[in-house]
């Protein structure tokens, strides 16, 4: 028998799992979809199977659960599955949850001692033809990009056995994904990660190995047309820590960021390490090079509240709100210069482009940010945010108070080629609402309010990590033509 939750801010509200699949054929649209919207918005996040073991949770810990919106013909139809990788699949024989918090192998049942962690709840990509869901402590979990039932896990022939980015970039100039693997030994081995290139057709071409300054939490790296850039943060994840008495991740106080700077074609050898202020950064909006250096436009703040600190002692939402900044670095100058500015300060999440212009200079910034709730992340997000990042023009919807809004992610009409030419769109959760909806605004006229609400009968948990992929996307055309 399977026991109720217990009582935490992110397994209740806006967070509280839940827990069933379900298939929607023709969802109700309030207004009008456009003609030129087709395509797939897919979304992951974490909804837990069973209570954890320790009695308390994370954000971060769920079972991966992914949604597919797909427009076609005027109309949206819906389904979500859960990522069943091999621990979903063993708790749920056993009928209760079996494997700590982040995995932790002292809170672990015996009965799963050396077998993989991978909740598969981060962010679902397509690339290489497959349908990817992922987290960064495990290889990625291949769905099928319409019925989402797991397939298999992704190794790419046996050469990603441990870690794999939850936020791998894709050059659409070249169609190959970049991505980064943190601890590949685990946090017992040798502090290294692997840097791949992945082909157009989903095969590895390129491989690196480079030391970890310690086992940094690495959500994201940093890559434009000719480099690659590794933030190492404060925040680690120390075992012997733990088994201490402390916390099993923190973030570490008076630890300097370093950002180690390679050549996208680069080896470990040619890589220059620079140093900034303590600085928390899991998502990026875009970097590009231009008149030499490097342009990083990131969300950030001083500080963090999703992880205590090494003593244990907890910063609040308001003390560490991100702001979106740019930070500028001179790839082959001084490496103790990086210069950091503001561009917006609003109470930022998730900073999106035009993805088709990701490591190209871009100017629109789509995000989710928050304007009235005391705590984002608990209690939402309840507005969301087009800004220019060259006038600094602000064009912003709120959804009320209460109001949780997921990642705001742009949609391109069929075939636009001009940046932010299209639609953006974004799960919302209204105030003590028993349902979502999806909803869709013009993409230069965010102010304006959705053009089109497509209406969820219940309610969709706040997770994380969205793309939607137009029909005549090529990463689409690859997986889902035929």
């Amino acid at each position: 028998m399977a026991e109720p939750f217990f009582d935490h801010p992110y397994l209740s509200g806006h967070h509280a799992p839940i827990r069933f699949e379900a298939d929607a054929p023709d969802l109700i649209v309030q207004g009008k979809l456009p003609d030129d919207l087709a395509g797939l918005f897919y979304r992951n996040g974490p909804d837990p199977l069973y209570p954890p073991r320790e009695g308390d949770y994370h954000w971060f810990d769920g079972d991966g659960m992914v949604f597919a919106f797909e427009f076609s013909d005027g109309r949206v139809s819906m389904r979500n599955r859960w990522v069943k990788t091999e621990k979903f699949e063993l708790e749920k024989a056993a009928g209760r949850r079996l494997f700590g918090i982040f995995g932790n192998p002292m809170t672990s049942d015996p009965s799963v001692q050396g077998k993989r962690y991978n909740t598969g709840n981060t962010n679902i990509i397509l690339h290489g033809g497959q349908l990817l869901a992922l987290m960064e402590g495990a290889p990625p979990v291949a769905l099928d990009p319409r019925k989402l039932d797991t397939l298999h896990e992704e190794t790419y022939g046996g050469l990603v056995t441990s870690s794999f980015s939850a936020h791998p970039k894709i050059d659409y100039a070249t169609r190959e994904m970049f991505n980064t693997g943190a601890a590949i030994h685990g946090m017992m081995g040798p502090a290294e990660m692997r840097y791949d290139v992945v082909a157009a057709d989903g095969t590895i071409r390129k491989t690196e190995i480079i030391p970890m300054p310690h086992f940094s939490l690495m959500h994201t790296f940093l890559l434009t047309e000719n480099w690659a850039i590794f933030p190492f943060i404060p925040i680690d994840t120390d075992l012997k820590r733990f088994a201490a008495g402390g916390p099993m991740t923190a973030w570490v106080n008076n630890r300097p960021t370093k950002f180690a700077v390679m050549p996208r074609e680069g080896t470990a050898a040619d890589i220059k390490w620079f140093e900034f202020e303590p600085r928390h950064m899991f998502h990026e909006l875009n970097v590009w090079e231009e008149d030499g250096k490097i342009i990083a436009d990131v969300a950030a703040a001083n500080g963090t509240a999703l992880f205590p600190d090494e003593t244990g002692a907890r910063r609040t939402h308001l003390d560490t709100q991100q702001s979106l900044r740019r930070w500028t670095i001179d790839p082959t100058g001084n490496t103790g210069w990086i210069k950091e500015e503001v561009l917006n300060g609003r109470d930022i999440q998730f900073p999106r482009p035009d993805d088709r212009l990701m490591t190209r200079k871009s100017r629109h910034s789509f995000a989710n940010i928050n304007l009235k709730s005391r705590d984002g992340r608990v209690e939402g997000m309840d507005a969301v945010l087009r800004y220019d990042t060259q006038t600094g023009e602000e064009d912003i919807w709120h959804f009320g108070a209460g109001a949780a809004a997921g990642e705001l992610v742009f949609a391109p009409r069929l075939g636009s080629t001009d940046e932010a030419d299209g639609y953006a769109m974004t799960l919302v959760h209204p105030a003590n609402s028993p349902t979502s909806e999806l909803a869709i605004f013009a993409a230069r006229d965010i102010a304006a309010g959705p053009i089109a609400r497509v209406l969820i009968p219940f309610r969709v948990p706040s997770g994380f990590h969205c793309n939607f992929y137009a029909e005549d996307n090529p990463l689409y055309q690859q997986t889902l033509a035929n």
